[in-house]
């Protein structure tokens, strides 16, 4: 069954994966996805007919690429949100030379908020701060960064 349907709809599904893609070799997958979710559901296409399975075939094709423009839209969001979140595009040594002219308190506090993820809470206990003289100390912080940023 799916060596039939593999003969007799390769071509044409090619070419509207090469259409919808844009280049033969995301074709190329797609279309092996498309025949690898076809050789998972042959029960499914074993009951229905012929043009049924053409539409099925398409239909599968469509949704894949739609996940993957999905899920590459999601990796390039979350990549350039993590980017921003932690370095804002400086390199590890810049991020450190800016961190160093922070004083050494204000500098351990900014770390543990800003890159490994403490709540001023937790700080506030760490350092036997009030969660409001943590925030008061973050800000500092920022402040002394944004001057030193200016520089």
């Amino acid at each position: 069954m799916i060596t039939e349907l593999y003969n007799v709809y390769r071509a044409e599904l090619m070419r509207y994966c090469c259409m919808i893609c844009g280049n033969v070799s995301d074709a190329e997958d797609l279309l092996q996805e498309t025949f690898m979710k076809a050789l998972s559901n042959l029960d499914l296409l074993e009951e229905l007919g012929e043009k049924e399975r053409r539409a099925w075939l398409y239909k599968v094709a469509r949704n894949l690429f739609y996940d993957a423009c999905r899920r590459r839209t999601l990796e390039h969001n979350n990549r350039t949100q993590d980017e921003e979140e932690t370095d804002g595009g400086f390199s590890e040594v810049e991020t450190a030379m800016i961190l160093s002219s922070l004083p050494p308190d204000l500098s351990r506090i900014f770390i543990a908020r800003y890159f490994e993820g403490y709540s001023s809470k937790e700080l506030a206990e760490e350092y036997g701060l009030s969660p409001s003289g943590v925030r008061a100390a973050l800000s500092r912080a920022r402040k002394l960064l944004r001057e030193k940023m200016k520089e």
